[in-house]
């Protein structure tokens, strides 16, 4: 598991969870371009930006934050960790807004994602 990422443009304080990467790359490009520019924003305060989600129904997700890009077309779902001081927002998934599929996408990968957050954060320490 290593520090994945789609594009140069990110900050290094945006990280992808691999299957995001996947998501990410199954965008058209003008759309990639989007969701580079909001993580851009994201980047400046990762947990000050988007919308902060609660736990529901087939859905625990509380502590991860979410946006939608390209005229509320695509749902940006990812979660902030602390390394040292600095806010870092690893992207959980990104879906076209289709009901509640990003969710759903999000809610499967939880596990897997929660182990990745924590060898992420033990490479870095």
């Amino acid at each position: 598991m290593s520090n994945s990422k789609p594009s140069k443009l990110l900050p290094d304080n945006v990280n992808f969870f691999p299957t995001a990467v996947e998501d990410f790359l199954g965008l058209d490009k003008s759309q990639q371009i989007k969701v580079i520019k909001a993580l851009q924003k994201i980047s400046k305060a990762p947990s000050k930006f988007g919308k902060e989600l609660e736990n529901q129904a087939g859905r625990p997700l509380a502590g991860y934050r979410s946006i939608y890009v390209d005229k509320k077309s695509i749902r940006i779902i990812w979660k902030v960790t602390e390394n040292e001081t600095i806010e870092v927002a690893i992207v959980a998934g990104i879906a076209e807004r289709d009901g509640m599929l990003a969710y759903k996408l999000v809610s499967r990968r939880k596990n897997d994602f929660e182990k990745f957050i924590e060898h992420l954060m033990k490479e870095q320490t």
